[in-house]
């Protein structure tokens, strides 16, 4: 407590403020972790990228399960071939994979971009490939079978969507406030395979953020949706100040490759 009292003259503000019984964070130390948090995280790694056994330690990864499933195992399996490090692949959807960062328990993850609003201030991102939106279903589902396209005639159709406040769900929800249509959502995932899964099950149309000629899709029919959700990035991320040892670097660099 004496520490946190002469950290507090230091700085000239109050870092706690008692509520009850409690003892909770001011407005002024969350400000002051966000921006110490970095630089701890950064000398930590350096004992990563200095230690001579950082060719071989384990690289943890975090990402969603289509992503694994079409994008990144050509890429894990080239970078295998030049490394002898043990990879450790984790599935999570983008608020899982921040926590997993944050929590130290990974350390790159995979996630569609977020909106700038949403971008934690604790992680870095990195741009890594483009993926588009699509709506999925049965082909013998009427919404195929048509020529319409717009928003208007997607919200007539029962709709397997991912979770609130996911980043995909973000951009859907924006897209249908901003032509003031509502979606008649039916079934709600973590996840774009259990989307799939769902919509292949014939629980109506599904949308997602992928790719239109991936092998979950393969049997199923698919519409762009790029006119009224735009295309979306696939980052990379990692705890902001982290440095990357060069095994992590080669492996970034793969993902982006293919």
């Amino acid at each position: 407590w004496q520490q946190i009292q002469s950290l507090e003259r230091v700085y000239g503000v109050s870092l706690f403020e008692k509520v009850g019984r409690l003892v909770r964070p001011t407005e002024a130390a969350e400000r002051h972790y966000e921006q110490v948090e970095s630089i701890l995280v950064h000398l930590e790694s350096t004992f990563d990228v200095i230690s001579s056994s950082s060719e071989t330690q384990s690289v943890r990864i975090v990402a969603g399960a289509r992503m694994m499933l079409e994008d990144l195992a050509d890429p894990l399996a080239t970078f295998r071939k030049s490394h002898a490090n043990h990879l450790v692949i984790r599935q999570g959807n983008d608020r899982r994979a921040e926590e997993l960062l944050l929590d130290n328990a990974a350390d790159i993850a995979l996630a569609l971009e977020p909106g700038l609003k949403l971008r934690s201030p604790l992680s870095q991102y990195d741009p890594a490939y483009t993926v588009e939106f699509l709506a999925v279903a049965k082909r013998t589902h009427p919404y195929m079978n048509s020529d319409c396209e717009t928003l208007a005639d997607l919200a007539e159709h029962e709709l397997v969507v991912t979770l609130s406040g996911t980043h995909g769900r973000d951009a859907l929800d924006h897209a249908f406030h901003r032509e003031g249509l509502t979606a008649n959502i039916v079934v709600e995932t973590d996840n774009s395979a259990f989307t799939i899964a769902c919509v292949a099950a014939g629980m109506g149309v599904g949308i997602l953020a992928g790719r239109s000629d991936g092998q979950l899709c393969k049997t199923l029919a698919t519409k762009s949706l790029s006119h009224p959700f735009g295309k979306k990035k696939i980052v990379l991320m990692w705890r902001k100040g982290r440095l990357l040892t060069d095994a992590m670097l080669d492996l970034v660099d793969a993902v982006k490759a293919t």
